[in-house]
């Protein structure tokens, strides 16, 4: 059985002002299309924050973690 995890780069701020940080969720997805569900609900969270926070990620299978 597979596991997923979300992993990706979380950025604040714009321009010069930018600072990123590699982040990974510590919760375990048995399926891509779970965890990519769940990326939907972080990225709604995260919105209206538009223009001042932008996210990456990516679903990632834990053997190549």
């Amino acid at each position: 059985m597979l596991k997923w995890f979300l992993v990706g780069w979380l950025c604040l701020g714009q321009g010069l002002e930018q600072s990123c940080v590699r982040m990974a969720s510590s919760i375990i997805h048995p399926s891509v299309e779970e965890c990519q569900q769940f990326y939907k609900v972080v990225y709604e969270e995260l919105s209206d924050l538009d223009g001042y926070v932008s996210l990456d990620f990516h679903c990632v299978q834990a053997a190549v973690i």
